[in-house]
C-alpha cells in the first residue's frame, strides 16, 4: 500500500474490525444497503479515496459471494494488507451469527409457545414458494442441455431423498456436473 507524505495513516487493527463489526450490525437490507455506508465509512476516515473505493466495488462485483463481504474484504486488505482482510472478515461476519445465536437461543426458551409456533409455520410455508420462484426466475435464464437437466433433477432428487448428507451431495452434484460438462 503506497502512500504519499500527506495521506492519513493508515487504519488500526481495531478500527478496521469495530468499523465492519458496527456496519454490519446496524445496516438493514443486505449487502447493496451495506455497500453505501461502508464507501461513506472509508472515504470520510481517509482510509480510501471515493475513486478508489468504487474502483474496489467493482472488482468484489466480480467475486461470488456476498457483496458486502467481498467489499469488506477487499478495503480490508487494501487498507492494512492480510491483517485488514482477516479482521474486516470477523467485523462483518461476527454480528449476523450472533444475531443467529441469539435466535436459536431464544427459541429454545421460548419456541414451545403457540405463537410462535404459529409464526414459524407460517414462515415454514412461504419458504417453498420463495425457493420455487427463484429458481423459476434462474431457470428461464439458463441455457439448457439435456446434461445439465439430468444433473439437476438427480441432484435434487438425492438432496431431497438424503437430506442428512445435502451438503456434501450438492458439492458432489456441483463436481460432477462440472467434469460432465469439461468432457462435452
Amino acid at each position: 500500500m503506497d502512500r504519499t507524505p500527506n495521506s492519513p495513516a493508515p487504519p488500526s487493527p481495531g478500527g478496521i474490525f469495530w468499523t465492519f463489526f458496527r456496519i454490519s450490525a446496524v445496516t438493514i437490507g443486505g449487502g447493496y444497503a451495506m455497500v453505501p455506508v461502508i464507501g461513506r465509512e472509508v472515504t470520510a476516515k481517509g482510509w480510501l479515496e471515493e475513486k478508489e473505493f468504487y474502483d474496489l466495488f467493482a472488482l468484489a462485483q466480480s467475486f461470488p459471494g456476498p457483496i458486502a463481504l467481498n467489499t469488506a474484504l477487499i478495503v480490508g486488505r487494501r487498507t492494512a494488507g492480510i491483517a485488514g482482510f482477516c479482521l474486516a472478515l470477523a467485523g462483518i461476519l461476527v454480528p449476523p451469527f450472533a444475531s443467529v445465536l441469539v435466535v436459536a437461543l431464544l427459541l429454545d426458551g421460548f419456541g414451545d409457545l403457540a405463537p410462535v409456533r404459529g409464526f414459524l409455520g407460517g414462515a415454514a410455508a412461504v419458504i417453498p414458494g420463495l425457493v420455487g420462484a427463484l429458481l423459476w426466475r434462474m431457470s428461464k435464464t439458463r441455457t439448457w442441455t439435456v446434461w445439465r437437466g439430468v444433473c439437476t433433477i438427480c441432484a435434487a432428487a438425492a438432496i431431497i431423498s438424503f437430506r442428512p448428507w445435502a451438503i456434501p451431495l450438492f458439492f458432489a452434484s456441483v463436481l460432477v456436473a462440472l467434469v460432465g460438462e469439461a468432457r462435452s
